[in-house]
């Protein structure tokens, strides 16, 4: 993916549908509902 994992779109999203975690290996957010 093109994540730069700012955690922007966890900070911005008002219904909490993104859960973050800091990858090991890359990959970035996992997103529960698009």
């Amino acid at each position: 993916t093109n994540c730069i994992h700012c955690k922007t779109c966890d900070i911005k999203c008002p219904f909490e549908n993104i859960e973050w975690t800091v990858p090991e290996g890359g990959g970035g957010p996992r997103y529960n509902e698009v």
